[in-house]
């Protein structure tokens, strides 16, 4: 009798080896099944907004790997975490999606994205002059600037925006006891800079009932050259701004400035050249 129950007990012991085995089996094939097709890649579990510093991120454990389908990976998508290790958000990301490279930016030394060679330059603007907060990060603007009658102006900063020329016949009507210095003779607007990059902007909160921007003042961070942001240093002391958002077809500007107050023609005395 002790023989017989020996004999099934380990029937039995072996039935139920022989079904954790299929169901091993069955699990594996279809693990392999779904990895088949598709990339592991590294996703967040939460949005994450710019400008923010992933290595705390990493260490509460945010990111995981998701498995991606071959037909959808974007390029430069990040594969390893490793690869976030002691970089700074360049642009949102979004819960879940994959992270392309071009979002990030390595270090806290350029967090917002300046170009090389560029400096990124502070501006505050208030309500219709800011385009009543439709300017978003990104975006490209032009910036006007203009001089009141009465005011001095650098002949290095007319430079910018007239001919030689010109410069001189304004020169030769306005009185000034520097030879650097003109008095403007009227109120003239230059277009300062053709088109800017916005690196990074705050905007008024949006109405609650229509998502429309409420008048406020917005403030900026301006991609600009060195020479374009020491003219719009000048400007923002000397005149008053105003900028024009430009459409994504055109995000160069165009090449004639706007003139308010009394014809260039007048002013200066002879054509643009």
């Amino acid at each position: 009798m002790r023989s017989r129950g020996l004999v099934v007990a380990i029937a039995v012991v072996l039935a139920v080896l022989a079904a954790v085995g299929v169901i091993v089996y069955t699990s594996s094939v279809r693990e392999n099944a779904v990895s088949e097709g598709t990339h592991q890649l590294v996703t967040s579990t939460q949005d994450i907004p710019a400008n923010t510093p992933l290595d705390p991120l990493i260490a509460s454990s945010v990111f995981k790997l998701t498995a991606i389908p071959d037909d959808a990976v974007v390029p430069d998508a990040v594969s390893d975490v490793s690869q976030l290790q002691g970089q700074v958000t360049s642009a949102p990301i979004y819960q879940n999606e994959q992270i392309p490279l071009n979002r990030l930016s390595s270090g806290p030394s350029n967090l917002i994205g300046i170009s090389p060679g560029n400096v990124g330059l502070g501006l505050e603007i208030n309500g219709a002059a800011a385009v009543n907060g439709y300017v978003q990060q990104g975006s490209h603007v032009a910036l006007y600037a203009t001089f009141d009658k009465g005011t001095f102006v650098t002949k290095q900063t007319l430079k910018f925006f007239l001919s030689g020329a010109q410069i001189s016949k304004l020169q030769s009507g306005a009185s000034s006891s520097s030879p650097n210095l003109i008095l403007m003779p009227t109120d003239y607007t230059f277009s300062l800079v053709p088109s800017v990059k916005i690196l990074a902007v705050t905007n008024p909160p949006a109405d609650t009932n229509t998502g429309k921007p409420t008048v406020g003042t917005s403030d900026f961070v301006l991609d600009l050259t060195p020479a374009d942001a020491t003219n719009v240093v000048f400007a923002v002391n000397h005149s008053t701004l105003y900028m024009g958002l430009l459409p994504p077809e055109n995000e160069k500007g165009y090449g004639q400035p706007g003139v308010v107050g009394a014809p260039a023609a007048r002013v200066i005395g002879v054509n643009r050249g």
